[in-house]
């Protein structure tokens, strides 16, 4: 699996802060609404990244095998969903910051007609949880990794001993 590259990030970021500017100025210029989300995703995204984070420390005391008890309910398909997920959240904090930049550039362009800067607020609480989401992503995913050097084989291609013994065990259990 491939980690996150900060440059395709970085092309989210812009590609959602293009799309935001055109998409919002195209709605708006239509007479439909403001294409921006409401304030409570940012406390959405501080659950979703306080679970995520979760998942990542459980990861990494699977991956420490002194600590490898403590995750009892994690197993190598779970923390490559984990990594998964943190890409994800990554991907999708750069999307929702570059959107929400482009909406605090046009929120600001409209100050002197209007009486209010909860719009522009609006747009920053936007910025604040997907810059949120994009950190806790990038965190959890180097949580994830395994170090150099550090597997469950010996390097000769033999199985884990655990996995030996519980091949053992499935093959005295097998029908004749």
């Amino acid at each position: 699996m491939s980690s996150l590259k900060m440059r395709i990030l970085l092309l989210v970021f812009v590609v959602a802060l293009a799309a935001g500017a055109l998409l919002n100025g195209l709605s708006v210029g239509t007479g439909g609404p403001e294409l921006q989300l409401p304030a409570t995703v940012l406390v959405v995204s501080v659950i979703y990244c306080g679970i995520l984070l979760w998942f990542g420390v459980q990861v990494s005391k699977y991956r420490d095998r002194e600590r490898r008890q403590d995750a009892r309910a994690m197993n190598p398909l779970t923390a490559a969903r984990t990594v998964v997920w943190a890409q994800t959240a990554a991907y999708v904090g750069a999307m929702f910051s570059g959107w929400h930049v482009a909406l605090i550039f046009y929120h600001l362009g409209l100050l002197s007609v209007r009486a209010t800067w909860n719009p522009v607020w609006g747009a920053i609480i936007g910025v604040i949880s997907g810059v949120l989401m994009l950190v806790v992503g990038i965190i959890v995913e180097n949580m994830c990794k395994i170090p150099p050097g550090d597997s469950d084989d010996d390097g000769s291609g033999s199985l884990a001993p655990n996995t030996e013994q519980a091949n053992r065990g499935l093959a005295r259990r097998r029908p004749e």
